[in-house]
């Protein structure tokens, strides 16, 4: 929670250092980031994100991007199926490794590349190209909440308004779902998972946890732990089952094959109620995006409910494919 709380603050910081000219929408723009100074000329047309989400917030606001990141997924048009709709163009699809060249034909106004892993090395190469718009110092490469990344995306392309009342609407709808389940304040809430083999669970600083502390739930301390310094996720042993305890435990899977957690050695240590989330969820809340939050929220409810009344036995959301 504390991770959280100094990250909101870090963007906050990032946008009031913005100045009240690019408050107002005006440019040319500078945004700080880790890197050095973004500086945008004038309100970009074109613009690419190498984020692995971020399609979805420009398709939000109205933005057809150039180029979009391939993240995961077996999706024709790249995007999730809550965006399919909203893509009417045809943009670069840029893989893990970034192909310069290739987005460089591209001829971006701007790059946006918050949630999108990029070292020193490789920032220096893009920004031969266009602006960076990258993640401020304090915060990691997956550590930015999802309103401020729908935030900073709207303040570099031109579109802060948009986003912010697209980010109020969301925030409502928390809100909404708060005031409906009191039940679910003060109550803890973990997320993990099984990936390819791989047992591992996510700290309060990433994006899923976050969404659960903005319903209520918070990340138990003991998960906080586990991770790493500056890290967002931490692979454990059995060992550390007992630490992952809470009210709710969220589990993802490959392939929504969840039968290593059921076959998982001293499994009843787990007391809290467990919840095997099937693949489309996972996505919408790994993207955590203006497009994917609402779908998850819809699903999220009753999930939640349901494993805190009956949390001796799973809530499966594979439609019986983990049996």
């Amino acid at each position: 929670m504390l991770l959280y709380v100094r990250n909101a603050l870090t963007m906050l910081a990032v946008l009031i250092c913005t100045c009240a000219a690019a408050l107002a929408q005006e440019f040319p723009l500078t945004v700080e980031t880790r890197f050095g100074p973004a500086v945008i000329a004038e309100r970009p047309d074109r613009v690419a994100t190498l984020d692995f989400n971020g399609a979805d917030d420009l398709l939000a606001l109205g933005i057809q991007p150039v180029a979009i990141r391939y993240w995961y997924g077996d999706y024709e048009q790249t995007v999730w199926p809550w965006a399919v709709e909203f893509l009417t163009s045809d943009p670069l699809v840029i893989h893990r490794e970034i192909d310069l060249e290739a987005l460089a034909a591209t001829d971006p106004d701007v790059i946006l590349a918050m949630w999108s892993g990029i070292d020193t090395d490789m920032h220096a190469k893009l920004s031969q190209i266009a602006p960076v718009v990258a993640v401020s110092d304090g915060v990691g490469d997956y550590e930015m909440p999802w309103d401020a990344r729908a935030r900073l995306a709207g303040l570099a392309t031109g579109r802060l308004e948009q986003a912010e009342t697209a980010i109020a609407r969301l925030n409502a709808r928390f809100d909404d779902l708060q005031t409906a389940n009191p039940n679910w304040q003060g109550r803890t809430a973990s997320v993990a998972y099984v990936w390819d083999g791989r047992l591992g669970v996510y700290g309060s600083g990433d994006v899923r946890p976050q969404i659960l502390s903005n319903l209520g739930f918070a990340t138990p301390a003991a998960v906080d732990a586990l991770v790493p310094e500056g890290g967002f996720a931490v692979d454990i042993s059995g060992e550390s089952l007992p630490d992952i305890d809470a009210d709710v435990i969220l589990w993802f899977a490959s392939q929504e094959d969840f039968s290593p957690v059921l076959n998982l050695p001293g499994r009843d240590v787990l007391k809290g109620g467990e919840i095997f989330v099937d693949d489309l969820l996972t996505g919408a809340f790994s993207h955590a995006s203006l497009l994917s939050l609402p779908y998850a929220l819809d699903r999220l409810e009753p999930a939640l409910n349901a494993s805190l009344a009956s949390p001796k036995a799973p809530i499966d959301l594979t439609e019986g494919k983990t049996q």
